[in-house]
């Protein structure tokens, strides 16, 4: 199910608002900075982001140093932030999105450039997990091509993968 997102990709949320999907460069330190330091709420995701300003940039740097990242913003102004973190043949996708902007289709559009990315990079799959009561995370999730993990549903996290290589197949 290739869907081949450009990068950098100019498009429109459910709002008629423009935003964009980029590479994360150096110097957007400073804006994904403000970004977590405005994000509500805290440590939503298995205590991600981290709750204060020092422990954020703790986190920025170990997170930074490794794997692929990927910024939305809208204007001039940094409001998401998309990783996969390599594990094996695999990447573990995490997302964050400025509540500002939650609820717009934006999420869909960066899990789906994240997918894609991971594709391009010779991964064979992308795997997360997402707390059950987490239903919008779940069904951006589901439209991006995630599929539930057999025996992981009823877990006190859910996991969820797109299998590349069945691309191949």
């Amino acid at each position: 199910m290739p869907s081949d997102v450009a990068l950098p990709s100019e498009l429109v949320d459910a709002t008629g608002r423009p935003f964009r999907i980029r590479r994360l460069e150096a110097g957007d330190r400073p804006g994904l900075e403000a970004m977590y330091a405005d994000f509500e709420p805290l440590r939503i995701a298995q205590g991600l982001p981290p709750a204060t300003p020092e422990t954020q940039r703790a986190w920025l740097d170990e997170v930074l140093a490794e794997g692929l990242h990927l910024a939305v913003t809208e204007g001039p102004e940094l409001v998401g932030h998309g990783m996969l973190m390599p594990y094996g043949d695999a990447v573990e996708l995490a997302n964050f999105l400025h509540q500002r902007v939650r609820g717009r289709g934006i999420g869909t559009a960066l899990n789906r450039a994240l997918v894609d990315l991971a594709r391009r990079e010779g991964y064979d799959r992308v795997w997360l997990s997402v707390e059950p009561s987490n239903r919008a995370a779940i069904r951006s999730y589901e439209k991006a091509g995630f599929r539930f993990l057999p025996g992981s549903v009823w877990g006190p996290e859910i996991e969820m993968e797109v299998d590349l290589r069945a691309d191949e197949r």
